[in-house]
């Protein structure tokens, strides 16, 4: 699918009927697909952006807002929407409702809608001949080798664990705690209580959803975990305690550690998710582009919607780093 995968049909079965805010299912096309109630939330975001976020929620409860898929788990499924046809293609949702968002790879149009371009999602495609992460730095230029080298080097005081080995009571809550750190500034729509979202992760996938933990000086200070699928890999939920990152080049680090864990398992691909584009392109991850389709049957939400785009909207610029010696030695 346009260079990414989605989650196979097998743990889609899995994980989603355990997210919160479900909201029935869907039939698009051929294919069935879960639908959820969306909600935002901003844990220190202004006193006016927390009363929008509280409309927006109040609306969305009522069944006003519905999303395909769930806001809970990102880049893992990417439904396939039928070409010119509008919101009446989800006339068999079990709760209907005026406004419907779609995550699609692309940035296709549809009648009864805005198409809004998000942030790329950044996937790695390994060499199949890259059997460990020194054949997989040696194809790249000496100045990002260098970079990686000094990131290992930086981050050597940090000890790595894999907590998904644990009892999830061991690691659970403090691993909550890191990612709410992480997420604070930010406005999430993956729910309040990350405990919970962290432990139905745990319990329904398995042996499929790994964590690894990173301590310093005995403390953990950070966490990141990707899902396994078939071939194929996801990078999920990533916490970390304030500024570790700047001393000790934390965030690199887990990036570089899913690469090595994705050849050791001789994976085809890793979907780093979006943000960090740059960073993650000096891994060698190429942009997906992805976009977030808005339906309603209203003409004047559709406007709203319109104006917003093209005036008030602000559009985040990355720069794409090409950090091997030949694009002939990796996949494109």
């Amino acid at each position: 699918m346009k260079n990414a995968v989605q989650l196979s049909e097998n743990l889609q079965n899995k994980l989603f009927p355990g997210l919160s805010n479900q909201a029935g299912k869907v039939q698009v096309g051929e294919h069935q697909y879960p639908m959820s109630v969306m909600e935002l939330n901003h844990p220190t975001g202004k006193y006016v952006n927390k009363i929008l976020i509280a409309i927006f929620n109040a609306f969305s409860r009522k069944g006003v807002i519905q999303t395909v898929g769930n806001a809970s788990a990102p880049g893992l499924i990417f439904p396939e929407l039928v070409s010119n046809i509008g919101i009446n293609q989800f006339d068999t949702a079990q709760n209907k409702c005026p406004i419907i968002s779609v995550n699609i790879l692309g940035s296709e149009q549809f009648p009864d809608s805005v198409t809004v371009q998000a942030e790329p999602f950044m996937v790695l495609q390994f060499n199949p001949l890259w059997s460990n992460t020194k054949e997989y730095l040696s194809e790249m230029s000496s100045k990002y080798r260098v970079r990686a080298q000094k990131v290992l080097t930086v981050s050597s005081e940090l000890t790595k664990t894999k907590l998904s080995d644990l009892p999830s009571n061991e690691w659970i809550a403090p691993c909550s705690a890191l990612l709410y750190q992480s997420l604070q500034d930010k406005t999430i729509a993956i729910g309040k209580n990350l405990a919970d979202l962290l432990h139905c992760y745990s319990k329904s996938l398995g042996q499929n959803f790994h964590v690894f933990g990173y301590y310093h000086e005995g403390s953990l200070v950070g966490f990141t975990s990707c899902i396994t699928d078939e071939n194929n890999l996801f990078a999920m939920h990533l916490g970390m305690k304030k500024g570790v990152n700047e001393d000790l080049k934390l965030y690199q680090r887990m990036l570089f550690d899913l690469v090595e864990f994705g050849i050791d398992n001789r994976a085809n691909s890793i979907n780093f998710g979006r943000t960090g584009t740059e960073i993650k392109s000096c891994l060698g991850a190429k942009p997906v582009e992805n976009s977030f389709v808005v339906f309603t049957r209203s003409k004047f939400l559709l406007s709203l919607f319109r104006i917003y785009l093209k005036y008030f909207r602000n559009s985040k610029s990355y720069t794409v780093r090409e950090p091997f010696k030949s694009k002939s030695k990796v996949l494109a």
